[in-house]
């Protein structure tokens, strides 16, 4: 049976470190798909060209991620390695994933892909993240987790800020512990959505 190796990509993994893993995945045998999810938040983080951290980095299949950048539906997946789509229509029809028109979902790609509009959407939900990030520095009990690498900002925020929060309609994720929040930015998140946040935060905290 063909054995796999996974690899979640969202951050400034980079293309050094990404090579050691795909390294690793092709000394045992395995082939390396990749999932892109925030694969263009990576690429806008890390300036680099989207080759050099996925076909080049030894990635074999990439699940490039529209629906976090800017589509209704559909992913994309690409296939470095050829040989491995052998059979794939038929994979995704059994697995109820085939849609019947399915070239209208397509088409949306080449509004994404046109004129860099996915790469800077990308940027623009990376920008928001850092503008976010540099707010939560400056606000009494709330303190970053790990530094932003894409679209997301983890921070320590304690319950009653976040019932706070909740309160006025803010709605996020608490999964680490009952303080480790996950803030995401999207690609059509304004600057002022991220101030208000920010704002309506510190007022929980000095109040």
């Amino acid at each position: 049976p063909l054995g796999g190796f996974g690899i979640f990509i969202k951050d400034r993994l980079g293309a050094v470190p990404l090579r050691a893993l795909t390294d690793v995945a092709k000394r045992h045998g395995l082939k390396v798909h990749m999932d892109g999810a925030r694969f263009a938040n990576a690429v806008a983080r890390l300036g680099c060209k989207p080759a050099d951290i996925s076909w080049r980095a030894g990635v074999d299949v990439l699940c490039f991620g529209g629906v976090k950048n800017g589509l209704a539906v559909g992913e994309c997946i690409v296939f470095f390695d050829r040989t491995l789509s052998h059979e794939f229509q038929w994979r995704i029809k059994q697995a109820g994933q085939l849609n019947s028109k399915m070239r209208l979902v397509s088409a949306a790609w080449l509004g994404l892909l046109d004129g860099d509009v996915w790469l800077e959407n990308a940027r623009h939900a990376n920008a928001m993240a850092d503008r976010l990030a540099a707010g939560l520095k400056n606000i009494a009990g709330v303190a970053l987790i790990a530094p932003v690498e894409a679209n997301a900002v983890f921070a320590d925020i304690p319950p009653e800020l976040q019932r706070a929060l909740r309160e006025k309609g803010w709605h996020f994720y608490t999964f680490l512990g009952e303080t480790g929040c996950r803030l995401m930015c999207a690609w059509d998140t304004e600057p002022e959505t991220v101030d208000q946040f920010l704002t309506d935060l510190r007022e929980a905290a000095n109040s």
